[in-house]
């Protein structure tokens, strides 16, 4: 079976539209296929995570006028897409309520639990074989893919000049909260660079955990976590090839 046909089969799966016969065929294709059972997993995971999530938790005063402040502005409601989209009917059920909740969540997190998370994540992304939710190398695909899924959507920065081409997207759970990754290809690696709300200004940082380098860093009220298993000096390149093309104004190629 080709990619394409196991997506939609597993989307068919996900949203209760196989009948018995039909189930129990797809079930004996997780047991033979490790990749499919893999992603099929993830996905079920996301959509019993979004469904927690559109109860909306109660913020402090001050919390609350820090996302009022960075909201998006109000978007008209698009029409539901069909189940052949990949993630999106459970993704778009808890658009509104998604990034009030990644923001509430955020300032619990410690960086040492938050750094193994990232870098399960990236790992997990790699064996699946999928590293993407949405696979292009167009920031003009990306950046809209985001846009109908965070009221804050990530900046999408092509570097495909500089020997980092952009590959893709992807949303992990952090927390129990979404979170927007960008996923860039340098040689045969890939680098999965997470957006999440800065929390103060504490200095750049730069480590390796079990032989996967890390970079954080903060550019206006964004703290971006980028992973990969190339060398620490070629990731940093990278930071700085990001900051300085996401500091400079309009996001754009190069």
């Amino acid at each position: 079976m080709s990619p394409g046909n196991e997506t939609l089969l597993t989307q068919a799966a996900l949203d209760g539209e196989l009948d018995a016969a039909g189930m129990l065929d797809f079930e004996n294709r997780l047991a033979a296929n490790a990749s499919l059972a893999a992603e099929y997993g993830r996905l079920k995971t996301l959509r019993e995570v979004m469904r927690r999530e559109l109860v909306k938790p109660v913020a402090p005063p001050a919390l609350r006028q820090r996302i009022a402040a960075m909201a998006a502005p109000s978007i008209a409601p698009r029409a539901a897409p069909p189940w052949r989209a990949m993630a999106a009917s459970f993704i778009l059920a808890a658009g509104l309520g998604s990034a009030s909740t990644w923001l509430a969540l955020r300032p619990a997190i410690e960086d040492t639990n938050l750094a193994g998370t990232l870098i399960a994540d990236h790992k997990r992304g790699l064996l699946s074989g999928q590293p993407t939710d949405v696979a292009s190398s167009d920031r003009h695909t990306v950046k809209p893919w985001f846009a109908t899924r965070f009221a804050l959507a990530p900046k999408v920065i092509d570097l495909g000049p500089q020997g980092f081409p952009l590959a893709g997207g992807r949303i992990d759970v952090i927390a129990g909260a979404p979170a927007p990754v960008l996923v860039y290809r340098h040689s045969e690696h890939f680098i999965s660079l997470t957006s999440l709300p800065a929390r103060g200004s504490p200095p750049p940082q730069a480590f390796v955990v079990d032989g996967y380098s890390v970079q954080v860093w903060r550019t206006g009220g964004t703290e971006y976590w980028a992973i990969s298993d190339i060398d620490p000096a070629e990731l940093a390149n990278f930071r700085q090839l990001f900051d300085a093309a996401a500091k400079s104004g309009p996001e754009k190629t190069g």
